[in-house]
Formats: C-alpha cells, sequence, structure tokens
C-alpha cells in the first residue's frame, strides 16, 4: 500500500500512544479527527495496522530468561514442525531462514528450568534435526515500533 504523509505520520502517533483519541492525533497530524477516522479504518482493511496492544514488560509478569534457539530440520517436515513449534506457549517468534538453520525461535521462561523443560519438549518434535540454543545476557534494543 502506498502511504502519504498523513498516513505516516498518523502510523508514527499510534506507535507512540496507541490509546491516543483520534481528535489529539489530528491536531498532532494537522488533520480532523474525521480524517484520522478513516484513514486508520483504511490502515486496518489494508493490513497496515494489524491491531492494537498493550506492551507488558516480560521481567514484570516472570518472563526472566530470554533465550534464542537454532533449529535444524528434516526439510520435508518443516510446515509440521513450524506448527507444532507455534502452539508452544513460551515461544514468542519464530522465523524461517535462510542457512544452515531452518528456524530461530525467542523464547520467554521464568528460569533455566522451564527452557529446560521447553527445549525437551521442542527435541521431541517431528523433523527437527537438532538445535542450538544461546541464553541471552542482558537486551541492549528491543523495538517493537517500525520507522515510518
Amino acid at each position: 500500500m502506498d502511504l502519504d504523509e498523513v498516513d505516516r505520520k498518523i502510523l508514527r502517533e499510534l506507535q507512540k500512544d496507541a490509546r491516543a483519541a483520534f481528535k489529539t492525533i489530528g491536531k498532532e497530524v494537522g488533520v480532523s479527527e474525521a480524517t484520522v477516522f478513516v484513514r486508520v479504518k483504511k490502515l486496518q482493511e489494508k493490513g497496515v495496522l494489524r491491531g492494537f496492544m498493550a506492551i507488558v514488560d516480560p521481567k514484570a509478569v516472570g518472563k526472566n530468561l530470554t533465550a534464542i534457539m537454532l533449529v535444524r530440520a528434516n526439510p520435508k517436515s518443516l510446515p509440521g514442525m513450524l506448527d507444532a513449534l507455534k502452539r508452544l506457549d513460551d515461544i514468542y517468534e519464530i522465523y524461517d531462514v535462510t542457512g544452515q538453520y531452518y528456524s530461530i525461535l525467542k523464547i520467554r521462561t521464568g528460569g533455566t528450568e522451564e527452557l529446560s523443560r521447553i527445549i525437551d519438549e521442542i527435541g521431541t518434535i517431528e523433523g527437527i534435526a537438532g538445535t542450538e540454543t544461546i541464553i541471552v545476557l542482558r537486551t541492549v534494543k528491543d523495538e517493537s515500533s517500525v520507522k515510518v
């Protein structure tokens, strides 16, 4: 979708505060509240805006450990393997990638015992040929917004 500058400004404002009133956004962008309403509706219909959500600090809810897992797989089993991985609660991101690994997972757990349990569970999924797990020591950048 081609975005004009008004769309981009609305998106930037929504990324700052998705709860902002359309009237407030309109003042910041220089358009009417009705224009913001119509533009946001169009952005939702086109799939540019996928939804609105609260951003929760994982540590504040007991997810103190983040790990990255590199997954090797049997190529024929990849679709089923990805479906099985999507169903696991502690996996928050799954990337289908190129290179020697087939997928990269972002896992958040309460600690090493929970991580060990999920590693064991992942190991039982048909099609997984091997994994390598990396524990994150600290997060240097965690950006949820997209530059528009």
